[in-house]
């Protein structure tokens, strides 16, 4: 009788639609369908079946529906040769079941324990709706009570549901954080929890996709869960721990959430959290972005996430300074001379013998770029163990450090009464960083650089006398003004003077001296080991400058510069970017430098230091850029 009774309610709802000719084939087969689910959804009415079962009353009605389609015909063959996909009949059928349901009826089966049954996509439709209307408790209820059918006793429902939520997954980020936390933490306590392989692959399958969506949102709380469980997991399976965890791939995007924790007004909501579940990991990643990090204020935030790791993340950089390779040391050495002087203090000094001038190189600058208050102090201690060709760049540091604790070994280097004596070179820095420093104590020491006479003229070259004239301006104006007329000094080559300390700048590493931008480029070859290379040079100081070059000279090595066919210098290359080079001085006879001071003073050009808001964002620096 209800077969009879849904019958004629079909044919009643099709005769309209009847054409007046004989009824077609696609005609007929419309009419079994549109039985089949009134069949289906007048039992489901009336209670005579649960929503469990209709998908096996469809499944067995599509099993008679198929055999009127072999005897009329189907395009599907057709279709699927074509190579278009067509949606299974039982599928089709399910999908004008539910569109049939009413909404309340809906969210009743949505919100029961069968709703593993209704196919995601049904569910992911109505969900949707549910947040265009602003119901989102609604919304946020049906799929926290989805995620609960991946923990029910029954394996089919646990598979399916495991399934589907690979295809919802995506709407757990639209409601409240705590969902997709909550969904993490479910789905992955009940990955730990199965047993059989196939299912352990589906929920796992499940729990990956989640964790993959939080971290690509950056719902930072429901990455950590994803951390959580899977530590677990390897301490009690650890084959299966094993290979989730680059599934999920939070640490090969560590990068980008710390990238994004530096470069945001604050960290992110949940970001050191999740970082302190994984404070070596983190400390690591923090540190190397230390070293690339251009501007102050990058910095300062970088040491208050490092800090906010705790003792582990601190001891575990501390452990890489002490034991680690040269690279993994040199990172930690910024950060921590903010964090852990005395660790500083304590390993840098017999781990600087082991290390060849390039990473001197990249130690000296790793503190310059820390702001700690005491790098002036740690560089002095080490000056005598860095190589050569990088101490004059030490001393440079040391004037721009603001700390007057070195002072008395400046003025010994100043005077050439170091042990073996100082070259002319670090003897001219010496007296450059007394004079940055306002260093009291050093006025009698340069005014008899200045003043002392031979025979026939100056007892010092002139470029050391004219840098102990600009350091005394500085430190006793009161004798500059009375007596540096008399000492035969060019106005002209006087203001090529060393640039002093900017507390107020955005940046790292402050210029040392005016860049002139040239008006007409100036020839340079840069000789090194293996290969020359001719540049030409837009931008020059007494500390280095840019230029033009065609052939690859690689960040850090020295070369030997000639500029104008007439200059000569050590120099390392710093910045590599296109076809630009940036060259800083490391060394150079005091003649030289006199000859460089008198060709900026003859070129003149327009100096190019740039503002300090100009410089505020032109990205991170390299561990090799440079600053002249």
């Amino acid at each position: 009788m209800t077969a009879q009774f849904s019958l004629r309610r079909a044919l009643a709802g099709l005769a309209s639609q009847a054409p007046k000719d004989q009824p077609d084939e696609p005609l007929l087969l419309k009419l079994a369908e549109h039985v089949a689910i009134r069949f289906a959804l007048d039992s489901y009415e009336r209670g005579e079946i649960r929503v469990n079962a209709v998908q096996d009353v469809l499944a067995r009605m599509t099993r008679e529906v198929e055999s009127l389609h072999k005897i009329l015909g189907t395009y599907e063959d057709k279709l699927s040769n074509a190579g278009i996909d067509v949606m299974p009949h039982a599928e089709v059928l399910a999908l004008q079941f539910w569109q049939a349901v009413p909404d309340e009826n809906k969210r009743a089966v949505l919100l029961s324990p069968e709703a593993w049954c209704v196919p995601a996509r049904n569910i992911r439709d109505f969900v949707e709706k549910l947040f265009e209307k602003g119901e989102n408790e609604t919304a946020e209820e049906v799929l926290r009570n989805y995620v609960a059918c991946v923990c029910l006793e029954d394996p089919k429902a646990r598979r399916v549901a495991a399934g589907g939520l690979t295809e919802l997954v995506k709407l757990y980020t639209r409601g409240e954080e705590r969902l997709l936390v909550d969904a993490v933490r479910d789905v992955g306590l009940q990955l730990c929890r199965e047993n059989e392989p196939e299912m352990q692959s589906l929920v796992g399958g499940a729990f990956v996709r989640l964790s993959q969506e939080a971290a690509e949102v950056r719902a930072y709380a429901a990455v950590q869960r994803a951390v959580e469980i899977v530590d677990l997991l390897q301490e009690d399976r650890p084959t299966l721990g094993e290979s989730l965890r680059p599934r999920i791939a939070v640490e090969n995007r560590l990068p980008e959430f710390i990238e994004e924790g530096v470069r945001a007004e604050s960290v992110p909501s949940g970001l050191t959290q999740f970082l302190r579940r994984i404070p070596q990991a983190a400390a690591e990643q923090l540190a190397g972005r230390f070293t690339r990090s251009g501007f102050r204020g990058e910095c300062d935030r970088i040491v208050e996430m490092v800090q906010q790791l705790g003792p582990e993340g601190v001891a575990h950089l501390r452990s890489a300074l002490e034991t680690g390779s040269s690279t993994q040391a040199v990172e930690t050495i910024g950060i921590l001379s903010r964090l852990d002087l005395d660790a500083v203090e304590q390993f840098l000094p017999r781990r600087l013998s082991d290390w060849q001038r390039p990473v001197h190189d990249r130690v000296v600058r790793q503190l310059a770029s820390s702001a700690a208050p005491e790098r002036g102090r740690l560089l002095i201690a080490t000056l005598d163990l860095l190589d050569p060709l990088v101490r004059s760049l030490a001393l440079d540091e040391i004037g721009l450090s603001g700390d007057l604790s070195g002072v008395a070994q400046l003025l010994r280097l100043a005077e050439g009464e170091t042990a073996g004596g100082a070259s002319p070179y670090l003897r001219l820095k010496a007296v450059e960083a007394l004079g940055r420093l306002r260093a009291p104590k050093a006025g009698m020491v340069l005014r008899r650089i200045v003043e002392a006479r031979k025979l026939f003229g100056w007892a010092h070259p002139s470029e050391l006398r004219i840098v102990a004239a600009q350091a005394l301006e500085r430190i006793d104006p009161d004798w500059a003004r009375e007596s540096l007329h008399r000492c035969g000094f060019n106005s002209a080559e006087l203001a090529l003077e060393p640039l002093d300390m900017d507390p107020n700048s955005p940046a790292i590493r402050q210029r040392r001296y005016f860049r002139l931008r040239l008006a007409q480029p100036v020839p340079a070859m840069a000789s090194g080991e293996r290969e020359n290379c001719r540049l030409e040079v837009q931008e020059l100081n007494l500390a280095g400058g840019i230029g033009l070059c065609e052939q690859h000279l690689h960040p850090g090595m020295v070369v030997s510069l000639r500029l104008n066919r007439s200059v000569r210098a050590q120099a390392f290359v710093r910045d590599a970017r296109s076809q630009t080079r940036a060259f800083e001085v490391a060394n150079m006879d005091l003649d030289e430098r006199a000859k460089l001071r008198r060709l900026l003073v003859q070129l003149g050009g327009q100096a190019a230091t740039g503002s300090p808001e100009g410089r505020k964002r032109k990205g991170s620096r390299l561990v090799s850029g440079g600053t002249n």
